[in-house]
């Protein structure tokens, strides 16, 4: 059974590492530089009122993270990214409790909405997604891929 709690400075590789291998696994390509690059984004524009990085926790290990944001340009709005669980564990609800418990977060920091992207081949956080209210509103290429953008009204 996992327990989650915030991140901490000292789980930076580790999840760092985690999203990377994530996004690797189902991409097929390495992205470790962008998440690197976005993580260090995030912590140094992070304000513990209106961001939120959550980790899931199994056995000492960390076995799912996701963050939210408030660098999205339209008031009210928060991002939601960076939803990542280790194969072996998917499947227990970690997924679904880290989304849930970072919409709760975004509620109770006074956000309207929030937003998110996802890629077409992480259809087990795409599931997620649908299953708990978000609604597709935009596609987009990034990299030569389509992105689908998701919004939830909180």
């Amino acid at each position: 059974m996992a327990t989650f709690r915030p991140f901490r400075l000292e789980d930076r590789e580790v999840a760092t590492r985690l999203i990377a291998e994530v996004f690797k696994e189902i991409l097929g390509r390495d992205i470790s530089k962008y998440v690197r690059d976005e993580l260090a984004r995030f912590l140094a524009e992070f304000d513990p009122k209106r961001d939120w990085f959550l980790v899931a926790e199994e056995g000492g290990e960390i076995v799912g993270t996701v963050l939210v944001d408030h660098s999205n340009p339209e008031a009210g709005v928060c991002n939601m990214q960076f939803l990542a669980v280790r194969p072996e564990h998917r499947g227990h609800g970690h997924g679904h409790d880290l989304v849930t418990r970072g919409l709760e977060f975004a509620k109770s920091a006074g956000y309207r909405s929030a937003e998110l992207v996802v890629m077409p081949e992480f259809e087990y956080a795409r599931k997620i997604y649908e299953g708990m209210g978000f609604k597709h509103v935009d596609t987009y290429l990034w990299q030569g891929s389509n992105v689908l953008t998701f919004e939830k009204d909180l």
